[in-house]
């Protein structure tokens, strides 16, 4: 084969591979929601990631959502420890199946993150799940679990209180909205929010809600669970990072490309990220000076999710509109079936 030939034949095939590789990121399963809770309604309490130490947690979540209305039942992980994990990989991972495949389960709600559900993505069988959609719910390291079920199956989750955190008044009524009314509503900082609202970028953004745990999310980069980064707004929250490593994600998340693809970015409370040594180091604030304020997208920080008592309840995959100067995300669209 003469070289010139060669080339120009190599030349097509690799535009091609590019042509159905960029195909492909763009391909995303419509988003299918789950039916919104009733009083009366079972909800499943499971352990994916982290051990729960505490037992008494497990009491306390019964009893807050005995009050609401519901009934509950407990997961053998709730009770197990392997290392820092809530019993092995297989007796999560089959728990958290048999929960999406008990029809008389209506909700699963994980009860604490830590480290864990990124080693069961692989051992879920994603078609079972997309053949039950149900409620699930957490945040921090539940990011993972709930971002790779939308991204896997098109099921709308929901990145909000696990059953360990704290439900306060402003947490459980954004869980009421979200999954038992469902219809549109606004998400806005309660008035006696301590985070610190800023713009880094003015404007609007519409697109669907993806993201969670910056550390977790950018994780998922490079692998079959990362989500499809076009036209979504991407919130992120982080706790107890440096600003030196929260930059150093920062730029993964820039050089894959993510910052190219998204609507907007909101976010959340980045708790804890101060520098060791301030006098050796930026500021987050000036981590985020640098990485925001020229983006072609609207960006707004101290949003109130993430590891904070006051939570949003943030449906994840569910089309939104996010207001950088007014600092809300507002719904455009049932956040489930009712």
């Amino acid at each position: 084969m003469k070289r010139r030939k060669f080339i120009k034949n190599s030349a097509g095939l690799a535009l091609g591979a590019y042509a159905l590789s960029s195909f492909q990121d763009k391909i995303e399963s419509p988003s299918k929601k789950p039916k919104g809770l009733i009083k009366g309604d079972l909800i499943g309490i499971t352990a994916p990631a982290g051990s729960i130490w505490n037992k008494a947690h497990v009491t306390k979540i019964e009893r807050i959502l005995a009050d609401l209305g519901f009934r509950t039942v407990v997961g053998e992980s709730n009770y197990l420890q392997e290392g820092f994990l809530a019993g092995s990989d297989e007796i999560r991972a089959k728990e958290l199946m048999g929960m999406f495949q008990d029809t008389s389960i209506r909700a699963i709600l994980t009860m604490r993150g830590g480290w864990g559900c990124a080693r069961i993505l692989d051992l879920l069988d994603y078609k079972i799940i997309a053949a039950n959609p149900k409620v699930i719910m957490g945040f921090s390291d539940i990011t993972s679990l709930v971002n790779a079920i939308y991204t896997k199956t098109g099921l709308v989750t929901y990145h909000g209180p696990c059953g360990y955190s704290s439900w306060g008044d402003f947490s459980t009524e954004q869980v009421i909205n979200c999954l038992v009314k469902g219809q549109p509503y606004t998400m806005k900082n309660p008035s006696n929010n301590r985070e610190d609202l800023k713009t880094w970028n003015s404007g609007t953004a519409q697109g669907k809600l993806v993201g969670g745990n910056l550390t977790v999310i950018s994780s998922m980069i490079g692998t079959s669970f990362e989500p499809n980064w076009h036209d979504k707004v991407l919130f992120l929250e982080e706790i107890k990072e440096e600003p030196y490593r929260v930059d150093r994600i920062l730029w993964q998340l820039k050089q894959a490309e993510v910052f190219h693809k998204i609507n907007g970015l909101v976010l959340g409370s980045f708790r804890k990220c101060e520098p060791e040594e301030p006098e050796k180091s930026f500021s987050l604030e000036e981590i985020f000076k640098q990485h925001f304020t020229t983006v072609p997208f609207p960006v707004y920080q101290g949003a109130s999710f993430g590891h904070i008592a006051p939570k949003f309840t943030l449906p994840i995959g569910v089309n939104v509109e996010m207001d950088a100067d007014n600092f809300t995300i507002r719904t455009l669209e049932k956040s489930v079936i009712v």
